[in-house]
């Protein structure tokens, strides 16, 4: 979430107004890819007003609202798009924009045993909820992006971490023909990040930001959340990677294939967000926004080159 399209309480209010008075309009600056605001009516109902930016595609955006309407509907807490006269697609400035409702907790920085148990059992629910659904959105992230992104860097070299990009482009140029493509598909999130997952008392209590959300293997989903959660100043955090895993496990079950490409697709998912962080610093820099440091994951990519840690399963 971040801001790059300013709206005045006018604006907003125009919107709302079949909704109520609007009290609070405050912009939410965390995150990249669309503006946010969080909005609060003098009735005390909140909502989340998202304005979707360039990487978002309107003709993507019923995919994911019915996607978290499913998720919603399996005892998942997630946003659902608010409906105002048969309509839940706006626009607001020319750009298109949904009105969502609030998911309460707050993201966590640390995460104690409590916290992992119940990290896990949610993720194993939002799995199977994702593997009972023939709805369908390519992953547009990872191949098609890779080559997006590298043909951007072949005219303008990165100003940045240009040793670690070419050493990124030499693995990118080994791993895009390794894709296995017999793997169950399933609708997954694709962004399980700590500041997308909420927690109150010790329990997840919801899933924001379901706009990567797509329809690919299990395990890069799986993937994405453990090089985003289980890697702190570079080390990968074993005992709670391991507390996190043994909760997943009980509540759905990895196919044999699936866990064999674990390494494989930790290595893909750092690819896609140092590549997109790269990006972002370069290209992604208008409005009021905080950018992540792609270094991160060159790390935690050059970790899964050394480590396996598919072995413990």
């Amino acid at each position: 979430m971040a801001v790059y399209t300013s709206v005045t309480y006018k604006d907003a209010q125009e919107l709302f107004r079949p909704l109520g008075e609007i009290e609070i309009l405050e912009g939410i600056k965390e995150g990249v890819e669309n503006t946010n605001y969080l909005v609060n009516l003098t009735d005390s109902k909140k909502y989340i007003l998202t304005i979707f930016e360039k990487r978002t595609k309107e003709v993507d955006l019923p995919y994911f609202n019915n996607l978290m309407k499913l998720f919603y509907d399996n005892n998942i807490s997630c946003p659902l798009s608010v409906t105002i006269d048969n309509k839940n697609l706006f626009k607001i400035k020319g750009k298109p924009c949904c009105i969502y409702t609030f998911v309460e907790g707050r993201p966590l920085k640390d995460i104690n045993n409590q916290q992992l148990k119940s990290l896990g059992k949610s993720i194993a629910d939002l799995h199977q909820a994702g593997n009972s659904s023939k709805l369908f959105r390519k992953n547009m992230m990872l191949l098609p992006t890779w080559k997006y992104i590298t043909e951007k860097f072949s005219n303008v070299n990165p100003k940045i971490y240009t040793e670690e990009y070419k050493y990124i482009l030499k693995n990118i140029d080994y791993l895009q023909d390794k894709f296995p493509y017999n793997l169950r598909q399933v609708n997954i999130h694709a962004d399980l990040f700590k500041d997308n997952i909420f927690f109150l008392n010790n329990h997840v209590s919801g899933f924001i930001d379901f706009f990567f959300s797509c329809t690919d293997t299990v395990i890069y989903d799986f993937a994405t959340l453990v090089n985003a959660w289980f890697f702190k100043n570079n080390k990968f955090s074993e005992n709670d990677y391991l507390n996190f895993l043994s909760s997943y496990m009980q509540n759905f079950e990895l196919k044999i294939e699936e866990k064999d490409k674990l390494n494989f697709y930790l290595k893909v998912s750092a690819i896609r967000f140092f590549l997109t962080r790269l990006y972002d610093l370069h290209f992604n820099i208008e409005g009021d926004v905080k950018h992540k440091n792609p270094l991160e994951f060159f790390e935690i990519f050059k970790f899964h080159e050394k480590n396996n840690i598919q072995d413990f399963f």
